[in-house]
């Protein structure tokens, strides 16, 4: 009886009745969807049961743009693959062209013409200590304040400062601590110089002091 109920099991999960004909992507915005789902495609007709998930996980890590994934069989033909992206947060100059890179210094895009919309990053390189200071100060700001940022640089981990784009206002922002009091005092500078009609230098480095020095 048990050898019986086994081969029927067997039967049902290995059969036509349970085997992949489609695959989900989701979470992707730049990846485009056919190389996420490429990296299952040769997959297509198996039984759920026998996906190769190590090619599968394999095909997806080599894409760079990919920051993780995961996988989820949906019954009865189904592979949903959930993907989080790497966001660029600014790029480097590199001889000839731009590398565009995340918060952890991965280069997530080589491109020769200048990006628009991302801060350049004013660092040596992604293994500085800068590259740290200035990867751990844009990912604190606000998209608000980080998509109006034209070039950021950091000497030293304490020395952070960035430019605005349109406007001209330099924030001389010290270290990366006490961002989120930082970003509060810096809203309420940016007012101040706006209503003057003038292109400051906002020193929030001690937030309790805030500078305010006209420029030019």
């Amino acid at each position: 009886m048990l050898v019986a109920m086994a081969l029927v099991v067997t039967g049902i999960v290995m059969s036509p009745l349970l085997t992949l004909t489609d695959i989900v992507v989701k979470g992707r915005e730049a990846v485009p969807e056919r190389v996420i789902a490429g990296a299952a495609s040769d997959q297509v007709g198996q039984p759920l049961v026998a996906l190769n998930f190590d090619a599968i996980r394999e095909r997806l890590n080599s894409v760079t743009r990919i920051q993780s994934f995961a996988t989820e069989i949906q019954p009865p033909h189904t592979l949903v693959i959930r993907v989080v992206e790497r966001q660029a947060i600014g790029f480097m100059a590199s001889d000839s062209h731009w590398e565009v890179v995340d918060a952890a210094g991965v280069v997530i895009d080589t491109v020769s013409d200048k990006p628009a919309g991302i801060p350049e990053l004013l660092a040596g390189s992604t293994t500085d200590i800068s590259f740290g200071a200035i990867a751990e100060t844009l990912v604190m700001l606000p998209s608000t304040i980080r998509d109006n940022i034209a070039l950021i640089s950091a000497p030293t981990r304490d020395s952070v400062r960035f430019t605005l784009r349109g406007v001209g206002h330099e924030i001389v922002w010290g270290s990366p601590d006490n961002s989120s009091v930082k970003i509060v005092v810096m809203d309420r500078a940016l007012r101040v110089a706006d209503r003057s009609n003038g292109v400051y230098e906002i020193d929030v480095s001690a937030p309790d002091n805030i500078v305010l020095q006209p420029m030019g």
